[in-house]
């Protein structure tokens, strides 16, 4: 059935070069019932369809007949032209499913070409003209052997051909955080996130670290007195013992927090005793 051609349509059959118009006449006639009176039909051989001069657009539906497969690249292109945008091209030719030694085009191969040159194939898969009764009769004295004729249908895309459109690459400025949002959410409450002993003051003494681990935990031969005030135990005050064993070699070697610092060197388990000199204060 012809159900793809509607009354008014503007419709534009093409035949091969070898198909005569006689043969065709029952077609043609058939097209002509079913645009009535309001729609359009021109003919024309695929030879002169450039020669035409159509304007881009112009055509509804485009059919075209060919007795042999039809390898006139240019058809395609004029095609796809003059169509309207998802305006509808119907080919029928002959087309093998797979290529053999005498196979000038595919089936495949045609829809690839239909590809390529910018139509959509909604259905790839192939379908003979003997499914559709009414255009089988229609053709019968067009083809010797109708069983390897194919029906192919394929449109033009829904927008003309070479048209643009403007594409913004503006970011859209969203507010990330909306103070006034409409939908209520239930908030926590800051005070609910601290107890009692979060707000307690902590002891200064209790933050005392070791200068060497930073940690409150007293390093091996402790010399600072956080060993002695962990275990309770009281600091002597004349006597220091160093940590690292280099503190009577003189600063280059004591560490940031040696008890020794600004002190001269001095021999191992001597007393570190400062002259008197080095008390005054310069004037």
């Amino acid at each position: 059935m012809m159900s793809f051609i509607n009354e008014g349509n503007k419709v534009f059959v093409v035949s091969g070069n070898d198909v005569p118009s006689n043969d065709t006449a029952d077609f043609i006639a058939m097209i002509k019932q079913r645009i009535g009176n309001s729609g359009k039909l021109q003919i024309a051989i695929l030879s002169d369809v450039k020669k035409e001069s159509h304007n881009a657009s112009t055509f509804d539906v485009i059919i075209a007949i060919f007795k042999q497969p039809c390898m006139d690249e240019d058809f395609l292109t004029e095609t796809l032209r003059i169509l309207k945008p998802d305006g509808l091209l119907v080919i029928y030719e002959p087309l093998s499913a797979d290529r053999k030694p005498d196979t000038v085009l595919t089936y495949p191969e045609r829809i690839s070409k239909l590809k390529l040159s910018g139509f959509k194939v909604k259905d790839t898969e192939q379908k003979k003209l003997n499914t559709d009764p009414e255009s089988k009769n229609l053709l019968l004295k067009v083809y010797n052997n109708i069983e390897t004729v194919c029906k192919i249908s394929a449109n033009k895309p829904a927008f003309e051909v070479g048209s643009s459109i403007l594409i913004s690459f503006a970011k859209k400025q969203t507010n990330v955080w909306k103070l006034d949002d409409p939908v209520e959410e239930d908030l926590i409450d800051e005070d609910e996130l601290l107890d009692e002993s979060d707000l307690v003051k902590p002891d200064a003494s209790s933050l005392k670290v070791c200068a060497t681990t930073g940690k409150r935990k007293a390093c091996k031969d402790c010399s600072c007195g956080l060993a002695e005030e962990l275990s309770g135990k009281a600091v002597p005050e004349d006597t220091v013992k160093s940590s690292c064993g280099n503190c009577y070699l003189g600063d280059a070697f004591r560490c940031a927090s040696c008890p020794y610092l600004g002190m001269p060197a001095f021999k191992p388990g001597e007393k570190v005793l400062l002259p008197e000199t080095q008390l005054i204060v310069d004037s």
